[in-house]
């Protein structure tokens, strides 16, 4: 599928022009989602790569150009004229690679923009332009630059439900949804009863309960809507057995009962719910540049996963991690390990400008950085800011060039470190003495990079007769900040106890990393400006916490709650907190 084809684009616009004319006067009509779930589809045919090598033309200006920040000269490849260019199935060039990834978001991106600039011409000024993003964080597309021509991001999470519900994936949707603009967002579609295209699969209606806490959970992450796909189950078509909120009978039901029951709850509450603010101290910074590029030069043993529409699925043992660790599988837990952790999260991108806004910003491995980007990270950490950076970082310009100075590169200041050597790790190897208290989760693998230290603090070092020469996590105290290193990859359970560590370190810890292990904490201001604070507990057993912060009212019940008084949420509920 083509989606710069001239002929699909005369229809598109005709079809645009004529509905948009026809119902942009409707009373009923709030607002317009320009496509849906957009991605390259692969295009490559021939009027796409000439307008690849336009693209570059306008970048790079001349082959000489190209030839050097390339390296072409390596195997023959050098260019004499734009007319030699090779189409994208021979390249071999992880530099043609990656500029590649990037011409293919830039053709979804410019199709969405057009689409919202000719609904531009039509809309009220009271409606929005929105597009309905898949869920999970999606590298066939940049996000980010497609937020900058909508007026509201919309997404469609479809997560787990029944007893493997942890809410995670809800929170990831919602935290980068709401980052791509720093602003509440829309859940376009979610799952009401079972998903799947077929029935003898995926075929799992949530729990008495769970539809309800899944729905404040979507409002505790900054959603301003929650609508179902779909209303009811369809009678046919490839989706007859992704059921909708009524059945296939069409009549009330079980879940038409819950939300019902949730629709009376937010008549009643939802003004003091809505345009949630959230103002979190930690950042995550997601670099889909490195995502790719580490797809053409992988780091772990059984090679990238180039697709992943699954990406949330967690490897279960160490051996799944030694072949099949990633990018994503390093940003999942980095994420996951913070929900856990009860910590608000923010996505930025190398692009953003506002990274001083946080107190901790983690980094999955920035292989793919400019100068410019880590000088930022190095000013961030020399401001007061404390840096989670993890292997890997550094490597590479913004050209998938490897820099040719000891890694890693311009952060070698901050870091207070560099390293000439690394290696592959066979297996799984525990750390010295247990620095962090990590018990028998004391482990590391996949990747390890000799560090020599140049000032450093030396936290953990391998426990093996030639590795444990070198450190494997390191902390650097650089002007008022500091810079923690992760020179490998650490199981989940020391992965927590690190981010822990640095969350402590920066004065971001407290009471709510002592809730039970099922209650997961969200929070953020109202329109009135009072803290609100969501208690969701992911789990069929009831919960009991001693709630830590100002006196006020759980909502939901209408009940006074003071400081240092015991809350106990029933399995699969939620209490709502507004501070007085």
């Amino acid at each position: 599928m083509d989606i710069t084809h001239p002929t699909y684009l005369y229809y598109c616009e005709r079809i645009i022009r004529k509905l948009i004319a026809h119902y942009k006067d409707h009373p009923a009509i709030i607002g317009y989602q320009v496509d849906n779930e957009t991605r390259p589809h692969g295009t490559a045919g021939p009027s796409v790569q000439k307008r690849f090598i336009d693209f570059l033309k306008g970048k790079f200006g001349t082959v000489d150009k190209l030839n050097r920040v390339w390296g072409l000269t390596y195997w023959g490849q050098l260019l004499n004229d734009w007319d030699e260019f090779p189409p994208r199935d021979d390249s071999v060039n992880p530099g043609f690679k990656l500029e590649w990834a990037r011409f293919e978001h830039k053709i979804v991106a410019d199709f969405l923009a057009w689409q919202a600039e000719i609904v531009d011409e039509y809309k009220r000024p009271d409606q929005f332009v929105t597009h309905n993003f898949d869920g999970g964080v999606r590298t066939d597309r940049d996000e980010y630059e497609i937020a900058k021509f909508l007026d509201i991001t919309g997404v469609n999470p479809y997560h787990l439900v029944q007893d493997d519900l942890d809410g995670w994936q809800i929170a990831v949707c919602g935290d980068l949804c709401r980052s791509l603009k720093q602003q509440t967002y829309l859940i376009i579609e979610t799952n009401a009863q079972s998903t799947g295209f077929g029935s003898s699969s995926y075929q799992y209606p949530p729990y008495d309960g769970q539809l309800r806490l899944n729905l404040y959970s979507h409002l505790a992450s900054g959603a301003n809507m929650v609508a179902y796909w779909h209303w009811h189950s369809l009678h046919y078509g490839n989706e007859t057995f992704w059921k909708g909120v009524l059945s296939h009978d069409l009549e009330p039901n079980r879940v038409y009962r819950e939300m019902s029951r949730v629709g009376a709850e937010l008549g009643r509450i939802g003004p003091k719910l809505v345009n949630l603010k959230t103002n979190n101290k930690v950042a995550l910074l997601y670099s889909i540049d490195s995502f790719h590029a580490l797809e053409f030069m992988p780091f772990n043993k059984g090679g990238g996963v180039t697709n992943v529409p699954d990406w949330m699925a967690p490897p279960k043992s160490r051996t799944e991690f030694l072949t099949g660790t990633n990018y994503m599988t390093v940003l999942r837990q980095l994420h996951e390990t913070l929900f856990r952790l009860n910590v608000g999260v923010d996505f930025v991108f190398p692009q953003s400008r506002n990274l001083n806004d946080y107190d901790v910003i983690v980094v999955p491995p920035l292989y793919i950085a400019s100068d410019e980007l880590l000088e930022r990270l190095t000013a961030f950490v020399q401001q007061g800011g404390h840096l989670l950076l993890t292997f890997k970082s550094g490597f590479c310009d913004e050209n998938s060039m490897v820099r040719s100075s000891r890694m890693p590169g311009a952060l070698r200041s901050a870091a207070g470190f560099s390293y000439q050597e690394f290696s592959t790790l066979k297996q799984a190897v525990p750390l010295k003495g247990d620095p962090f208290g990590a018990g028998d989760q004391n482990w590391t693998s996949v990747w390890a990079e000799m560090i020599l230290p140049e000032g450093c603090e030396t936290l953990a070092v391998y426990d093996h007769p030639f590795f444990g020469q070198f450190p494997a996590i390191t902390r650097n105290g650089y002007g008022k900040g500091t810079l923690t290193y992760q020179g490998t990859f650490l199981s989940d359970s020391l992965q927590e106890k690190v981010l822990l560590n640095v969350l402590q370190l920066a004065g971001l810890s407290g009471p709510d990393q002592e809730l039970p292990g099922a209650i997961r904490l969200r929070r953020g201001l109202s329109n009135a400006g009072k803290a609100i604070h969501y208690y969701l507990n992911y789990s069929g057993k009831a919960q009991t916490f001693e709630y830590p912060y100002r006196s006020g009212a759980e909502l939901l019940t209408g009940r006074r709650v003071t400081k240092n008084q015991k809350i106990k949420i029933p399995g699969w509920d939620l209490a709502i907190i507004e501070e007085e």
